[in-house]
């Protein structure tokens, strides 16, 4: 009985002692964000200092051991600096923060060198592919809009609209902030930032509700803000690319980080021409309009940007950014219409049309004012403030000329169109994070506003008079303010993960467009308040197998560019102009996301009400005009795979590949309904091959295929195929690139479209085949920062 007894108690002693155990988990990553494998880590008592458990880190940077008690986290690995833990008690199952550590330098007189390992170039993690150009040898001496082309997943075609897996309607973001632009400016912009500064690429297929809800189709943030490092460096790269026409770049930038303080700054312009070659060709009413153009564009790109950092102490971090990007120069097109008889095929009159870009300007001038501050592990507050402000505009001259197959002069048409663009962007925002239930607990405020201010004159020229056209000159106004608040939960219980959250947005916008002849104008006033809830469950098992399903809802406003009417002629029979009575429109998307060591592999459905697109219409007999309306509804099932291979210690491969299917139901008017579906594939390739003698070759390409586009459109297959090659000298001081983009000049945008009585053709592609030559120069004493610094884009947000 007494034995039977004491079984019985150890088995209680036993019982409890198991029960009282719980799982602590994380994550060790380094300076960069990049997980930390083969760590060892350690959990040790606080009061004996006896190793309660230990382990290594998986491939992902992750740990996991059953403890109890009061303890302390220890955690060391090769190259590293090992970190040590406050003491805290654990009582339930627990997710730390994710553990930080800092390269090791080992300094030999005036040489620094760091232990640091090799790093992948691209990571999925947390629903997040992550692309670092690590100094790519075909990044140098580009922009960030040809960063994006070699991104994993993104997709830039010939007309520079971005979509993710060939989704459109993507945000692009800059460190966590919106850039509130439309194509066209965006564009810019991107131009005006230099591959060399970009330190990461995120892609976000399923953004939850901490990100603002606009972009449908996922958020892109480039992350341009490296962390600062103790000491001088400087950085100074030139370079010239040639195919058509000579190009130059230079970027210079600097690093100076003494103690608390710490200051960056760089500058960079392009230098050049590029040309492009498109044209339409449509049967309309009867005629054969047959219509190529050459472009030159001839703008030149300046950009700048100084910023400060000062940490008080380890808690309170207040930093400061100021940014100039501005582009200026002419430009010209040559359009000439050959207009047939359908039946005879017979050349009836021929119509020559230019467009003289005598004055063309897009400067943004930005401010980003910030204050973070950390009392506690797990616990942060940030405010942040941002203004920009954009001054556009252009100036041209268009002359029309038609004449007979003859060349007899049948009629001539002298036009000038003037336009202004005066847009301010501001915003302030304000997140906090919080421990909350072994879990953590964001939210935040943000009131952000557009007040965009537009002017357009027409004139008709008659010799040295220039007759203004009332009837399309306008004065377009537009104003925006949106008021958001969410809140997001994030909790773990074991392999479990869960994720939950909501974002509520206040919208009130008030466009005005007022015609110079003498009317009462048109309005366009709408507030509304929508939510947007997210949520995401994932399992874990195996050390690093995860599969997780999540939805999101998300919203496409109209871009103020797309609601301004302003015109914009190819010739006097083709012109593009904006809708001010544009409707937003919503999405809601649902993915399963399966990650397993370098495999990534996703499935997900959207579904998009009020869909809007860009479509090409007929105007009177024999014109056209491309304008953006709300079409009807659009729906999307793909399947992504993402896949890491390393064929040899020298060779890195990353492959994407995207299936979809894509339903349009679309109505032009009632009597121009369409019903479309297809399927259509990406594949994207990434190589990056260590030769002898220390030369780095890359080898990049992507391959689309035919697809449904927007509207009606069916575009045709497209793709491109860079190579690079890239050595550096005097310990990586001195980097010489030397590249060729689109080496088969395959990156065009072809497509067709049609409804009944009209037929249109598309076709056209840029001088992205160009021969690149670039030589980077480092030099400075340089080391990490000892103080750790969480301010990255969710803080920033």
């Amino acid at each position: 009985m007494v034995k039977r007894y004491g079984f019985f108690l150890l088995f209680i002693g036993i019982y409890s002692w198991l029960y009282a155990q719980h799982r602590v988990c994380g994550l060790v990553v380094d300076s960069v964000g990049y997980p930390v494998d083969a760590a060892v880590y350690s959990f040790i008592d606080n009061h004996t200092g006896l190793t309660l458990q230990q382990g290594l880190t998986t491939e992902q940077g992750e740990y996991s051991a059953i403890v109890e008690g009061r303890v302390r986290f220890y955690v060391s690995c090769l190259g590293y600096e090992p970190f040590m833990g406050e003491p805290f008690v654990v009582s339930s199952d627990t997710t730390l923060s994710p553990i930080v550590l800092r390269s090791k330098n080992f300094t030999l007189d005036d040489i620094v060198v760091v232990g640091e390992k090799r790093e992948p170039a691209v990571r999925v993690t947390d629903g997040k592919v992550i692309f670092s150009p690590r100094q790519s040898g075909l990044a140098a001496g580009s922009s960030a809009l040809e960063l994006l082309k070699k991104t994993p997943g993104v997709f830039v075609d010939g007309e520079n609209n971005i979509s993710i897996g060939g989704k459109g309607y993507v945000s692009i973001v800059l460190n966590g902030k919106p850039t509130y632009m439309q194509k066209e400016e965006l564009v810019s912009l991107l131009r005006t930032i230099p591959a060399s500064s970009v330190s990461s690429v995120e892609v976000i297929a399923e953004p939850s509700a901490r990100y603002d809800a606009e972009g449908s189709g996922g958020i892109i943030n480039i992350c341009t803000d490296r962390k600062p490092s103790e000491g001088l460096f400087f950085s100074m790269n030139n370079g010239l690319s040639y195919w058509r026409n000579l190009r130059q770049n230079t970027e210079l930038s600097f690093n100076y980080t003494q103690g608390k303080l710490s200051l960056q700054g760089n500058y960079n312009h392009t230098f050049g021409h590029y040309s492009m070659d498109y044209g339409m060709h449509r049967i309309q009413q009867g005629k054969d309009y047959y219509s190529p153009t050459a472009d030159v564009d001839k703008r030149k790109t300046i950009a700048g940007n100084l910023s400060m950092e000062y940490c008080f102490n380890d808690k309170h971090l207040l930093g400061v950014r100021a940014d100039v990007n501005t582009l200026f120069g002419p430009g010209q097109t040559r359009t000439v219409t050959e207009i047939r008889d359908v039946e005879s095929n017979r050349l009836e009159q021929t119509l020559y049309a230019q467009n003289d870009y005598y004055r063309q300007r897009g400067n943004r001038y930005g401010g980003n004012l910030y204050y973070m501050a950390t009392p506690g592990k797990g616990t942060s507050y940030t405010v942040d403030l941002n203004y920009a402000w954009f001054d556009g505009g252009s100036g041209n001259m268009q002359p029309n000329s038609y004449r007979t197959p003859a060349g007899d002069l049948v009629q001539e048409n002298l036009y000038n169109s003037v336009n202004g663009r005066n847009i301010h962007i501001y915003s302030l925002a304000y997140d906090q994070q919080h421990p909350l239930w072994q879990g953590e607990l964001r939210s935040g405020l943000k009131y952000s506003g557009v007040d965009a201010d537009n002017d357009f004159r027409f004139y008709r020229v008659e010799g040295d008079v220039s007759l203004l056209d009332n009837t399309r000159s306008n004065d377009f106004t537009y104003r925006e303010q949106i008021l958001a608040a969410y809140l997001l939960y994030n909790h773990r219980w074991g392999n479990w993960g869960f994720e939950a959250g909501v974002r509520g947005e206040y919208t009130f916008s008030d466009g005005i467009l007022r015609t110079v002849s003498p009317s009462d104008g048109e309005r366009n006033r709408k507030e509304h308040f929508d939510l947007f809830p997210s949520l995401r469950l994932d399992y874990r098992w195996n050390g690093g197998d995860v599969l997780s399903l999540s939805y999101a809802s998300r919203i496409d406003r109209p871009a103020y560019q797309d609601l301004n009417p302003f015109e914009y002629l190819l010739d006097e029979l083709s012109y593009w102009k904006g809708n001010p009575f544009l409707a937003p429109q919503k999405a809601h998307s649902l993915s399963l996301t399966y990650v397993r060591q370098k495999t990534s592999l996703m499935v997900s459905y959207a579904y998009m009400q009020d869909y809007r697109a860009q479509i090409t219409d007929t105007l009177s007999v024999d014109k056209v005009v491309m304008t953006p309306r709300n079409i009807g509804r659009q729906q999307r099932v793909s399947l992504s795979l993402y896949q890491a291979v390393n064929l040899f210690h020298w060779w890195e491969m990353n492959l994407n590949v995207t299936g979809y299917y894509l339903n349009n139901d679309i109505a032009f008017d009632a009597y121009r309904t369409f019903n479309l579906d297809g399927f259509a594939g990406i594949v994207s390739l990434q190589n990056l091959i260590r030769l002898p003698w220390q030369l780095r070759l890359e080898l990049n390409g992507a391959y689309y295929t035919k697809h449904l586009g927007a509207s009606n459109e069916y575009v045709e297959p497209s793709g491109y195929v860079d190579v690079g090659l890239s050595k550096s000298f005097f310990g990586k001081s001195l980097t010489i690139n030397l590249a060729m983009s689109d080496i088969f000049w395959t990156s065009r945008w072809d497509n067709s479209s049609s409804f009944s009585g009209f037929r249109l053709w598309n076709w056209g592609k840029g001088e992205s085949r160009q021969v690149k030559l670039n030589v980077t120069y480092r030099f400075g004493r340089q080391k990490e920062q000892s103080h750790q610094s969480h301010f990255d884009e969710i803080d920033r947000l």
